[in-house]
């Protein structure tokens, strides 16, 4: 069978393929070069069907689909059929519309089977109730069966209590700015840990909770932060002590659900757009040690729930999964040979800024060793050169590494295995500059033998520095989607500080590029 999922709505859109076991993921925004790419209305989306994997929607046995249709002006519904939604026009092809939430939780076929399911996010399914917004904004499941798309465990709240619409409350309140809302938060975490929780307001901000045993509602409005000064008269923190508080108490708030419904040594699932936020995934694994998180955790992992919702209501077999997380469907080069390898660590290993295109890029936001702009982490400008010179970005945001998986805990004060980038870690030398935050952690990444390309260039550049280890971020500009042409790639090289740019087996310098 032939079963597709699919994300619209207002950002991320996404494909997830399921072709009698294989699977094919396309997130739009690599082709478009658009952060965040959506499409205007419902049937855009065919046209990159056919040109990413060769398929009409004739060709296919159904879709499932994840969207919020009111944005669409069509009704919201558990399931209907393709002609009566304008959905698809010239096909008899059925078509389901999946909850937002459940989506995210069906979103980790290729990971353990897991005991629960918590989504966190900034609003998930949306709908109008008596002229007002409401929406999904959290839910827990837990032994769930699915039945004509529905579940159990489901819990709804309102947005104005979503754990991501505060967070990103508060980075408005912080006065950061993003060309798109989904990228607040990002900043945020970065900027939260230039300060020091004030406990006093974090006591505060607590007894302001409806329900403290159970946080029901979070009620952290900014008219909250403003009226405990207001009518305590306390002195005014500083910008980042007042981030990093309030950090803290979201964190607590989603911690105290977490509680409520698992125990230590459950294997739980974190997804959602919350998940992206690798400081509350810390908090959350030293205390559930068997936490999974996905890479996709954020919207564009919707797709691939949607697809896992047909293959389960079809009962088809389980998918290949070898290759994640590198599946997206972009251009992909030629395979490095080890002299360009070779090139690459000599070039990281001499102070130089190299960009590196290899295979298919990343399922989810993080770069993972096949779209990565990499440097050596010991150069002690490297932040402020990267920030200003290439990525245009805020000076305070850190840069992520990539380490040898056998060689983590010489650098790293914690063991747990992090393939995919979504946990910090502190770090026990202090001659790496370039990679430490000023909390003394880094979002580092431990590789194994699942990209020998990448692993190759790490195990080069140890014989020549002795260090095991990388900067690795993406290959992007501030703002823009992740390279996902060797196009792409070439206007980086020509227009920022990068040094050298290599296309899988093909290098090129600074100096062959002509702007």
């Amino acid at each position: 069978m032939k079963l597709l999922g699919v994300r619209l709505d207002d950002h991320d859109a996404s494909f997830c393929l399921y072709d009698n076991g294989k699977v094919s993921y396309l997130k739009t925004e690599r082709i478009y070069q658009v952060k965040h790419h959506a499409y205007n209305n419902t049937n855009q989306w065919t046209v990159d069907l056919k040109r990413a994997f060769n398929l009409e929607p004739g060709d296919l046995d159904q879709i499932a689909i994840v969207a919020d249709l009111v944005s669409y002006g069509q009704p919201q519904t558990e399931n209907f059929e393709s002609k009566e939604y304008s959905l698809l026009e010239d096909t008899e092809c059925p078509v389901y519309q999946v909850e937002h939430h459940l989506a995210h939780a069906l979103s980790a076929p290729m990971f353990p089977k897991t005991t629960h399911q918590f989504v966190f996010d900034g609003a998930g399914e949306l709908f109008l109730n008596d002229e007002n917004v409401s929406g999904t904004v959290w839910s827990v499941f837990k032994d769930y069966t699915l039945t004509d798309n529905n579940i159990s465990n489901f819990k709804q709240r309102r947005v104005t209590d979503s754990f991501g619409a505060e967070y990103e409350n508060l980075a408005r309140y912080m006065e950061l700015t993003a060309d798109h809302p989904e990228d607040l938060p990002g900043k945020l975490m970065s900027l939260q840990s230039h300060g020091e929780v004030c406990n006093e307001f974090l006591e505060y901000l607590t007894s302001k909770l409806t329900d403290v045993k159970t946080q029901l509602s979070i009620s952290t409005h900014p008219s909250n932060w403003e009226d405990y000064f207001k009518t305590k008269q306390r002195p005014a923190l500083s910008k980042y002590d007042f981030a990093a508080t309030i950090h803290v108490f979201l964190e607590q708030c989603i911690l105290g659900i977490i509680r409520k419904h698992a125990a230590t040594e459950d294997t739980i699932l974190l997804t959602g757009g919350c998940a992206q936020n690798i400081c509350w995934n810390t908090t959350i694994k030293n205390e559930f040690p068997n936490t999974l998180v996905t890479p996709h955790s954020a919207d564009e992992g919707l797709a691939i729930g949607a697809m896992e919702w047909l293959r389960i209501k079809h009962n088809q077999p389980e998918a290949e999964y070898e290759n994640f997380p590198y599946w997206n469907l972009d251009e992909i080069p030629e395979e490095p040979t080890i002299e360009t390898i070779k090139i690459a660590a000599n070039a990281l290993a001499a102070g130089k800024i190299v960009g590196w295109y290899q295979g298919h890029g990343e399922v989810g936001p993080r770069s993972l060793g096949n779209r990565s702009i990499l440097m050596h982490p010991s150069i002690e400008n490297a932040k402020e050169i990267l920030n200003s010179k290439v990525k245009n970005r805020e000076p305070f945001r850190p840069f992520g590494a990539t380490i040898l998986k056998e060689r983590q805990t010489e650098y790293f004060e914690c063991d747990y295995d992090n393939p995919y980038m979504l946990y910090v870690g502190k770090i026990k030398k202090d001659n790496l500059p370039a990679i430490t935050h000023i909390d003394g952690t880094c979002r580092f990444q431990t590789l194994g033998d699942e990209n020998p390309a990448y692993r190759k260039l790490i195990e080069e550049f140890e014989k020549i520095t002795g260090l095991p280890l990388i900067l690795n971020t993406s290959l992007n500009l501030g703002g823009r989607p992740i390279a996902g042409t060797k196009w792409d790639g070439l206007q980086m090289l020509a227009k920022t500080d990068l040094d050298i740019f290599i296309f899988g087996n093909e290098v090129l310098f600074k100096d062959e590029v002509v702007d």
